[in-house]
């Protein structure tokens, strides 16, 4: 489940990045929408990670959520990528 989870995640922040480049807003507007849909799951895990670090598996929420972030951010610019490579061909 937490596989699914995740997968679902990550394609979410693909096609976040694909429709946030067509959007017409300023860059602001963009790199704003961005961060409040990249933002929210990381931060459930590492709120409590850096709150507790004594409390066991805190460690391991810490890297969880990173790596959340990194692959989110990730894959959030190789949507924005794709679609901006797509708009100039045609």
């Amino acid at each position: 489940m937490a596989r699914i989870v995740t997968a679902v995640y990550l394609i979410f922040m693909l096609v976040a990045g694909w429709r946030l480049y067509a959007v017409r807003w300023t860059v602001a507007g963009k790199v704003g929408a961005a961060l409040a849909l990249l933002l929210p799951i990381p931060l459930l895990l590492l709120i409590p990670a850096l709150t507790h670090p004594e409390r066991p598996f805190a460690d391991m929420l810490r890297m969880i959520g990173l790596a959340l972030l990194v692959c989110g951010i990730l894959c959030m610019g190789g949507g924005w990528s794709a679609a901006r490579i797509r708009a100039r061909r045609k």
